[in-house]
């Protein structure tokens, strides 16, 4: 038998799980649809056209992160792909100016206390997510038990799904036209034949190249549901 430390909590009579759920998922800051649409447009335009962008480091102290710069110069043509300074300062100033929230004090914006950025459906790696309008949100930090990576059970599960579901459904469109831009043959076709090439290369061990292969299989899935 499992002894589920949230759960037990929750048994306590405070509050229920549906009320702590409901409140996180009413609590959680989002973008306005609109500037998230111009954003998304920006954001695709610059990755095509070889303009700067940001993804979150690869590999333990960041070592590993020129390899995903490679890949970005050899399947998208882009040469100006970044790593984020701190892996969260791109998102940090995105949100800011979407949301008209900020955690820092300024006159320009309204402060927010105790909530954290996340990014709903990870893929940091992935260009066309990292800075996606669709995939920040500040989030209660009173809600980091059901959402940090070492949070395990099932109410995870199933906060993780409804907060999920909520993003989704509000950005709908534009994480279809995500799906279908990881889905494109081309595009797909590429991967493979990059991957194929860096396989017969001596600039990469075998342990970097399975560790970049499975982040970008992972990374450049489709966002299902």
């Amino acid at each position: 038998m499992t002894r589920d430390a949230y759960l037990r909590f929750f048994e306590e009579g405070y509050i229920t799980k549906h009320q702590f759920f409901e409140f996180g998922l009413k609590e959680t800051i989002s973008a306005d649809i609109t500037k998230a649409q111009a954003e998304w447009e920006s954001l695709k335009h610059r990755i095509n056209s070889n303009e700067q962008v940001f993804i979150r480091a690869f590999g333990k102290n960041s070592k590993e992160s020129h390899l995903y710069q490679s890949f970005y110069k050899k399947v998208l043509g882009n040469e100006n792909v970044l790593i984020d300074k701190n892996n969260n300062t791109e998102p940090t100033k995105l949100i800011r100016s979407l949301t008209g929230y900020t955690k820092t004090k300024t006159s320009k914006f309204d402060m927010v206390q105790n909530y954290q950025i996340s990014h709903v459906f990870g893929r940091t790696k992935n260009v066309f997510a990292f800075t996606a309008p669709w995939n920040l949100v500040y989030l209660p930090k009173l809600l980091d038990p059901f959402t940090g990576h070492e949070a395990k059970g099932s109410m995870v599960d199933e906060f993780t799904q409804l907060f999920q579901k909520q993003i989704f459904n509000k950005f709908e469109s534009m994480i279809a036209d995500f799906n279908q831009l990881m889905s494109n043959d081309e595009f797909n076709d590429n991967i493979t034949e990059y991957f194929e090439r860096l396989a017969n290369a001596e600039t990469i061990n075998i342990d970097e190249f399975g560790k970049l292969k499975k982040s970008v299989t992972e990374g450049f899935s489709q966002i299902v549901l």
